[in-house]
């Protein structure tokens, strides 16, 4: 009886058995029982053979997954209408079309529901018709670019005025307005009287961009009309010329421009006429 053997024990030594026939037969059966302790135990996967329909009512074809792919692909289409081979086909594909996979993807599909009958534990029991699906794996990626819809878009722009830029305005609408440049206390206010207004009127520009298609799925065309406003918001001027006739010395400077006016008007285009209005 050979000797019992693990993987990795040495080799039995032909040295140590005896030189007869009693001892070599001792010592073949050893090596046998040696040699095969030392083969890799391979472990079988416990999946069933991939199952399509035969040829004939009843019949099962067992094939590998590269069959079973190009099974789908290339026999099973041309297969005679009403054989079993094109009813589980024209099945499958109507599950497909439901879910609204495009056509493209039905090889795609049928190769992962083939995967899936392989994978150790699926319970496919070998039909890939078994396999579910989930249909946002397989759709169209092009699609989105090409849906129909609105979409609008809303900026507010708000200015904030610099005590440079706002003392600019200031003296600008003083001069004109009075005669005279704004005082630091008056240029302050303006700074702060000035933004706090600018706040409560931003620009405001508006967006809305319409697309609608034409045809469906990848072949479809789009065409997205796109339309704009812009409002102008706060101005600056208008507020800076109402600032400086908000001062207490506007009525006195109102009232001499005035009075040169009418001046003016009486002595007509002769300015040397003035002395005999005066007289």
């Amino acid at each position: 009886m050979a000797k019992k053997y693990k993987q990795g024990d040495p080799a039995p030594n032909p040295a140590t058995y005896p030189k007869n026939s009693a001892g070599k037969a001792a010592y073949q059966a050893d090596y046998k029982a040696w040699q095969t302790a030392q083969t890799p135990k391979t472990e079988t996967l416990d999946v069933p053979p991939i199952l399509v329909p035969g040829k004939t009512p009843g019949s099962q074809l067992s094939l590998d997954a590269q069959q079973a792919k190009d099974w789908f692909q290339f026999t099973a289409p041309k297969a005679a209408k009403g054989s079993p081979t094109r009813k589980y086909y024209d099945n499958f594909i109507a599950r497909l079309a439901a879910a609204g996979i495009p056509k493209d993807k039905y090889n795609s599909v049928w190769a992962d529901a083939v995967s899936w009958t392989q994978a150790r534990e699926s319970g496919s029991k070998g039909d890939p018709a078994l396999y579910q699906f989930n249909s946002a794996d397989y759709a169209d990626k092009s699609a989105g670019s090409k849906a129909p819809g609105t979409s609008k878009s809303k900026t507010s722009t708000t200015t904030k005025y610099s005590a440079s830029g706002a003392g600019a305005d200031v003296n600008k609408a003083t001069v004109s307005e009075l005669g005279r440049t704004a005082s630091s206390v008056e240029a302050a206010a303006y700074l702060k009287a000035v933004n706090e207004k600018a706040a409560l009127e931003p620009s405001v520009y508006e967006n809305t961009s319409k697309t609608t298609v034409t045809g469906s799925g990848a072949s479809g065309v789009s065409n997205t009309v796109t339309t704009a406003t812009q409002s102008t918001g706060f101005d600056p001027t208008i507020f800076a010329q109402n600032f400086a006739r908000s001062l207490p010395d506007y009525a006195e400077s109102f009232a001499a421009k005035n009075m040169l006016k009418i001046i003016e008007s009486l002595i007509g285009p002769d300015r040397t006429a003035i002395g005999k209005v005066v007289q």
